[in-house]
């Protein structure tokens, strides 16, 4: 009886595919490790850089002139007895600093609510999905507080929780990621009262390097670069008039190449001198950062039934620590500003 030659080439066909099959799927978990590094290095590239971003400091505007003592705002504080101050993640404003704190932000609301914004409330906590989608790494300690589970659990390090505050990019992104607008509801300009939590980047104890701040944070969107453009134009002219209402010294700069995140393409900084530090001191941002997190974080707005990733304009237009001891260091006896005061205070 003879072999039927397509019988034969069958199975050796069979022979071989069950083979490539094995093959294959040894070579499924290399392929998987391969893949997750290459996105992982693919997601750390940071943004392009905007037009404007200039490769050193560039001052815009300035009102008045820097403070010529040597004052350093936690003696003072400490002699007038309204700062209690044990260390960067510890301190307490008391008597006219917590009017202060509490007037500053009455105050920047009230304008803010003039110019358009709306006012959002955020949550404290956000995923560690939310942290590097916003293009920071998730795994450091010294870039967000992380929640760490007991000693005998298993946790997934990338889902875990962290302590931003609600005045925080994070925070904003958590209640935007996965989420569709149409596009008539663009532009849009939020902005919110809350806590923004960083560690402490300095060994240095003072108002500039707390863990804790009281601040404004803003959060826009818009459905191009052009728009995005014409939201910071006139956040700076809203900013040069809430600042300079204050009386105090104070300049706009656009940050040079080297100091921008990750996630930045441009950066507007408010900023004020420190006769401690002998320097300035940033007391308020703007960011551009184009559709680079709306990208990663799949935030899209609907137009024409077609989905595109608004750009976004985000920044902490004022971070009172640093606000207190800026005004601190002023040639004049500190007093609480006409401004903050409480028959001011608005919500």
């Amino acid at each position: 009886m003879k072999t039927d030659p397509e019988c034969e080439a069958a199975k050796k066909y069979k022979i071989q595919n069950d083979l490539i099959k094995d093959n294959l799927k040894k070579l499924k978990v290399p392929l998987w490790s391969a893949e997750e590094n290459a996105m992982v290095q693919a997601l750390a590239v940071p943004n392009s850089l905007h037009r404007l971003t200039p490769d050193d400091t560039v001052v815009l505007h300035t009102h008045l002139t820097a403070p010529s003592n040597k004052k350093d705002h936690l003696k003072i504080g400490n002699d007038l007895g309204i700062i209690n101050f044990k260390k960067n993640e510890n301190y307490y404003l008391t008597g006219d600093a917590a009017i202060f704190e509490l007037g500053a932000k009455f105050y920047f609301s009230g304008a803010l609510k003039k110019n358009g914004f709306v006012q959002f409330s955020n949550p404290d906590f956000v995923k560690s999905v939310i942290i590097e989608g916003c293009g920071e790494d998730h795994t450091d300690s010294d870039k967000s507080f992380i929640l760490h589970h007991t000693e005998d659990s298993k946790v997934n390090v990338d889902s875990r929780l962290h302590l931003t505050g609600g005045g925080s990019l994070t925070s904003y992104m958590a209640y935007h990621a996965k989420n569709v607008i149409n596009a008539k509801n663009l532009p849009f300009k939020y902005f919110s009262m809350g806590r923004q939590y960083v560690p402490a980047p300095s060994d240095e104890d003072s108002l500039f390097h707390v863990s804790q701040s009281s601040v404004i944070q803003m959060f826009g969107g818009a459905k191009d670069s052009n728009e995005l453009e014409q939201l910071l134009q006139d956040l700076t002219e809203t900013l040069k008039t809430i600042y300079g209402e204050l009386g105090y010294h104070f300049r706009l700069s656009y940050v040079p190449a080297d100091k921008l995140l990750s996630w930045e393409s441009l950066r507007l900084s408010v900023e004020m001198y420190s006769s401690s530090l002998v320097s300035y001191v940033e007391v308020g941002n703007v960011s551009l950062s184009g559709d680079y997190i709306s990208q990663r974080l799949l935030f899209t707005y609907t137009e024409k039934k077609e989905s595109k990733f608004p750009h976004i304009i985000s920044g902490t237009l004022l971070n009172v620590p640093k606000l207190l001891a800026c005004v601190l260091e002023q040639d004049e006896e500190f007093s609480v500003p006409t401004k903050f005061r409480v028959e001011n205070w608005s919500m």
